[in-house]
């Protein structure tokens, strides 16, 4: 590659007390592609004295510094050189750029920049290296983030504007090299970036701006470098980003598949994508606010179930760039469970609820019979919440003392029952005895018999 340009100014010298300002600013090194031509930047300044003498004749010649030095350039006769190709501008304009064609790996060596003119301006000055290479190098691509080239350990945080740059040497103008991008995963070159090319003297430039999210960590941004010789050579280089980033993609669930019985054991696990790993996990139950952390960790085990545990979960992961939540219900499923009680005023009431999950289906059973609204019975369904169900049941007529009033309920998980058996009342004197009725002398008594749950 071409070494930083420099400036000699040569200073060798006091005549007469007249400073020697003869100076030339050029690269120390540069390599030379076989094959192809080499490009040389190059400006040079005389001493004072001889202005008047620096016009359009002057020669700039130069040589390869060998024993004895000879000469491989001369604006005056390029066609006799032995290094063909040309200097740019014009005497006058201290020009001494020069491209030479074709370099061979006998090209290779020190070159040094000579001016002549036809009076006393005749200077040599400093050398130049040409080294000659084989195959061109790989471009090279680097980070930078707030104009600070960023190593390549080194990672970036989710939200920075950076400039991704790939650069390669340029052998020769004529034929210039072509850049281009590629990206694993490839749409990332298509999600708000901004190309910018450019060209310099001896090299191309092009720059990747964009804002890193945290789906470029890990991503690999690829530069090609096609040099148009006498064959086509490709060259390529790579660099993997790698970026710090709050948790994303937050998710929890359960353990069981759909819903979990009661009584069993039931693990909720969260998991989250994040750079640096989640520090913390924390689970909380949706059901107050603020939210109170049950547990700490990324698993939370419950090992006897009940219905109580039935809800939402709510799961944050965090690290030091941030925090997200996410939530799972937990469905605890359980046979029906049953209360039912009986009370009698004109006519006979019974009220029956029952809880489960799924939620349990109510009906009403006569000594065994299904019993359907009618003109002595009346029946009226209610849904509490999705795991309740209540049942009113009204009769309008007398039961036998063989009579079973039964509260049945059933769901996928089993059934349960609740019966209600009414005895006659003995009739005493000055009272009226009915089946299944208390002492009329005692309309508001309630009679609560023998009730009873079946699983």
């Amino acid at each position: 590659m071409m070494e930083i340009s420099v400036t000699f100014l040569l200073t060798g010298c006091l005549i007469q007390g007249v400073f020697c300002g003869f100076s030339i600013s050029l690269p120390k090194r540069v390599e030379a592609l076989k094959g192809s031509c080499v490009f040389i930047p190059c400006t040079f300044d005389i001493d004072q004295q001889y202005v008047t003498e620096l016009t359009e004749d002057v020669k700039r010649i130069w040589y390869k510094d060998v024993k004895p030095p000879t000469v491989v350039f001369d604006s005056s006769s390029p066609d006799t050189a032995s290094l063909k190709g040309e200097i740019f501008g014009t005497p006058t304009e201290k020009n001494c750029t020069t491209r030479f064609d074709n370099v061979h790996q006998s090209d290779e060596g020190s070159y040094y920049f000579r001016v002549e003119g036809s009076g006393g301006l005749k200077y040599n000055y400093y050398k130049v290296e040409i080294a000659v290479i084989n195959s061109p190098p790989e471009p090279t691509v680097s980070l930078f983030k707030d104009q600070q080239k960023v190593k390549e350990v080194k990672e970036v945080t989710e939200g920075s504007s950076v400039n991704l740059r790939c650069s390669t040497k340029i052998f020769c103008s004529s034929r210039p090299a072509n850049l281009t991008w590629s990206s694993s995963p490839e749409h990332l070159l298509n999600e708000s970036v901004t190309q910018q090319q450019r060209q310099e003297q001896t090299e191309l430039i092009s720059d990747l701006i964009f804002t890193v999210t945290h789906r470029h960590h890990l991503a690999t941004f690829t530069c090609t470098v096609t040099h148009q010789l006498q064959e086509q050579i490709t060259k390529q280089e790579t660099r993997t980003l790698r970026v710090q980033y709050a948790p994303k993609n937050t998710s929890a669930h359960v353990s069981a598949s759909g819903f979990v019985l009661e009584g069993r054991s039931v693990t909720l696990s969260c998991s989250s994508d994040a750079n640096p790993p989640v520090l913390n996990y924390t689970w909380y139950r949706d059901t107050e606010e603020p939210l109170k952390p049950v547990q700490s960790g990324q698993n939370l085990t419950i090992s006897n179930t009940d219905p109580t545990h039935s809800g939402r979960y709510v799961c944050t992961a965090q690290n030091e760039h941030g925090a997200q939540n996410a939530s799972v219900m937990l469905d605890v499923q359980f046979a029906p469970k049953i209360s039912s009680s009986c009370n009698k005023s004109n006519v006979i009431t019974c009220v029956c609820e029952a809880h489960g999950n799924p939620s349990p289906k109510l009906e009403w059973r006569r000594s065994g019979n299904v019993l359907i609204n009618s003109t002595n019975t009346f029946i009226w369904n209610e849904t509490l919440g999705s795991t309740s169900s209540k049942s009113i049941l009204t009769i309008h007529q007398p039961l036998t003392d063989t009579d079973v009033l039964q509260c049945f309920s059933a769901n996928t998980l089993g059934t349960a029952s609740a019966s209600q058996r009414f005895h006659p009342v003995t009739r005493t004197s000055g009272t009226e005895t009915q089946e299944g009725i208390p002492n009329l002398q005692e309309p508001d008594k309630t009679t609560h018999l023998d009730s009873y749950c079946l699983k």
